[in-house]
């Protein structure tokens, strides 16, 4: 080996991922046949990308995708009221952090990029899954936003908007449409249904490619919810 693999704090890109998982619902009398339910009791959702992607072509994989300054933007705050005191907008003790690995650089957790306004990573991570798992898969885990507290309950994917196609094209334009998303349905994203999981680094076996540092969720739902391929990144699910 000629030299370090070593990547530089430039090259990776902060990303988020949402794990969501199903409870198995039973079908109703005039419902099309099913398979048996698997015997640990849920559904895992895995999107199939596109062969034409130039990362992961053709891979199953789990809804998500790049944090966008959109994701931490000050402008989610008024929507979260009044649930956006700290600490941590209500999500309960921050998971322990993770050591430094020697050859990767420091990630700087609770950096906000210079914007002072800008919302915590806990929740800019939660936001952009969520986001993500809008526009590739058509799943909408929002709340209807009030002032009570916020119970401690599976997560629930609302009906797809009549405009999907619309929306969904807005928001892979511009993230920021998302928020105007949420803000037509009076709803925000429900960040307390997505629960800390893990934190994946791509392996730096090649000098070249794409590097991510990935923030795993994991949700669960009470039943699987509807999906809708965007047929753009993603073209099947399962």
């Amino acid at each position: 080996m000629s030299g370090p693999l070593r990547p530089g704090p430039s090259s990776w890109r902060r990303a988020a991922t949402v794990v969501l998982a199903a409870g198995w619902t039973l079908p109703v009398a005039a419902a099309p046949p099913r398979p048996p339910p698997p015997a640990e009791g849920f559904r895992l959702l895995l999107l199939l990308r596109s062969a034409r992607q130039g990362f992961l072509p053709g891979a199953h994989v789990f809804p998500g995708g790049v944090l966008d300054a959109a994701d931490r933007s000050a402008d989610w705050l008024s929507l979260f009221a009044p649930h956006h005191r700290p600490p941590r907008f209500g999500l309960g003790p921050a998971p322990p952090r993770r050591a430094t690995f020697p050859v990767l650089p420091d990630a700087r957790p609770g950096a906000n990029d210079g914007d002072e306004a800008a919302l915590p990573d806990d929740v800019a991570f939660r936001i952009c899954a969520i986001r993500e798992a809008f526009e590739e898969a058509g799943v909408l885990l929002l709340r209807p936003r009030g002032p009570g507290p916020v119970a401690s309950e599976p997560g629930r994917a609302l009906a797809p908007p009549p405009a999907l196609a619309d929306w969904r094209a807005r928001v892979r334009r511009d993230p920021q449409h998302f928020l105007r998303l949420c803000a037509h349905l009076d709803c925000t994203p429900d960040i307390w249904a997505l629960h800390d999981w893990s934190a994946w680094l791509t392996p730096f076996t090649q000098r070249r490619g794409r590097r991510f540092e990935t923030t795993f969720f994991l949700c669960c739902l009470c039943e699987p919810p509807p999906v809708f391929p965007d047929l753009v990144e993603v073209v099947d699910c399962q």
